[in-house]
């Protein structure tokens, strides 16, 4: 997965060679860089700040490898999705950050200042090894500030083809169609579309995917969002998209009950058989193969949401990545354990514990892609682009996707979502 984005619950440790915490949200320049022929210290603790479904099993594995090696733990500090970046934040303005902290790549590095926070890594010697998306991904103000280890991907509607085939539909092209599609899959008693509406970050995502379809008819409108001379609440294709995303939930398409759902269920969801598609990234239907492996979930294909008539993929500027802090008392062994983190056999480990990531960040290690990659490509008639997240400031995942929901609750009108979102990324600017 790429970006992915932020996804699930807060991970229990595997091990007693790495530690994990957990902080939640409370009311609330420049240090030299480490020599680099100093050997780093033996012994020390490396405190590591992660969204809590930023931090996954082979993560763990992998700390308890390098303490092994190293002598030096790994101190997983934890929140919860929806509490982090404010956790963060908190913790930066007094002088408490944590020695690595975890954040999106591209432009969503800018919400944690990485000028006074970031540490430049433009200089280690992995940064050769990057792809071009991975250094564009983590590169700011012309200086390397972050490691991706994830994957660029994007997000589409993942298809059951044998329920498509049962229920004698073909992939939607436009957003009468893909009605017409989640009425015919009722009418065999096939929910349409599992969502987990439970989970903040993912109504977000539903949005986000319309990035390319706006940049597309308003060439360099991410630059007039970034600077502040664009309005969300502006944009009538958006308007318009979220006036069909709430039609969508009220004619029952997004199944019973469906903001009690949660992301964590979603694999078991989609393995019964009993939802025909879900807004998810190119590589999920390998999380569910490994769970479910009579699914044919391996058969599954993709296609862009159309609401609105989209034909655009949205991709992500890389997923997430970890910066050092500049202020970090053990900087040296931060850099340890990025280095620990690239050595090519360990790529290779941790992207076989990552079945949700596809093409790899550096040039040396072999990545993998999906059926569903390669159909939303080849669906996706007006091409691929880079999603909101990647390409515009303060798009928050947590604040606009309580504003989805309200707007399912009858709460806010779409007007007013988009209202919200311009309201929250004004504080932003000032």
């Amino acid at each position: 997965m790429f970006t992915i984005l932020a996804l699930v619950g807060v991970l229990a440790g595997c091990g007693t060679s790495s530690s994990t915490t957990t902080e939640t949200a409370k009311p609330v320049e420049t240090t030299k860089s480490a020599d680099p022929t100093k050997a780093p210290a033996k012994g020390v603790t490396i405190k590591v700040a992660s969204s809590a479904g930023w931090t996954k099993d082979i993560d763990k594995k992998l700390a308890e490898q390098f303490k092994t090696e190293t002598g030096n733990t790994i101190e997983f500090v934890i929140s919860p999705d929806d509490q982090y970046t404010n956790v963060l934040k908190a913790k930066f303005a007094t002088g408490e950050g944590p020695d690595v902290y975890l954040t999106s790549s591209g432009v969503a590095m800018n919400e944690y200042l990485p000028d006074q926070h970031a540490l430049d890594l433009s200089n280690e010697p992995w940064v050769t090894r990057y792809k071009d998306w991975a250094k564009a991904g983590t590169t700011r103000n012309g200086k390397v500030i972050a490691l991706n280890t994830w994957s660029v991907d994007g997000w589409g509607l993942l298809y059951n083809t044998a329920l498509f085939e049962q229920a004698g539909v073909q992939v939607p092209t436009n957003y009468q169609e893909f009605l017409k599609v989640c009425e015919m899959l009722t009418a065999k008693g096939i929910t349409p579309i599992y969502e987990p509406g439970k989970a903040e970050w993912h109504q977000e995502i539903w949005l986000n995917t319309f990035g390319p379809m706006i940049a597309k008819k308003t060439p360099g409108i991410y630059e007039q969002f970034n600077t502040n001379k664009a309005k969300f609440a502006d944009q009538k294709d958006l308007e318009l998209a979220l006036t069909q995303m709430k039609e969508v939930a009220d004619k029952g398409y997004f199944g019973k009950d469906f903001l009690s759902q949660t992301w964590e269920n979603s694999v078991d969801a989609m393995g019964s058989g009993k939802y025909a598609m879900m807004l998810t990234y190119s590589t999920y239907q390998n999380e569910v193969i490994a769970k479910f492996p009579n699914s044919k979930a391996d058969t599954w294909k993709m296609f862009p949401v159309p609401l609105n008539d989209n034909k655009s993929w949205a991709t992500s500027s890389g997923g997430i990545v970890r910066s050092i802090n500049k202020d970090s008392k053990v900087i040296d062994a931060a850099k340890a354990y990025f280095n620990f983190l690239v050595k090519a056999d360990n790529l290779k480990v941790y992207y076989a514990g990552r079945p949700d990531l596809g093409p790899t960040s550096f040039k040396d290690v072999e990545g993998k892609s999906t059926l569903a990659y390669s159909t939303v490509m080849a669906n996706a008639k007006d091409g691929a682009g880079l999603d909101f997240e990647g390409g515009v400031q303060f798009f928050n995942q947590s604040t606009i996707g309580k504003a989805v929901q309200d707007l399912y609750l009858g709460g806010k009108t779409p007007k007013q979502v988009l209202e919200s979102i311009d309201a929250d990324r004004a504080k932003m600017f000032k």
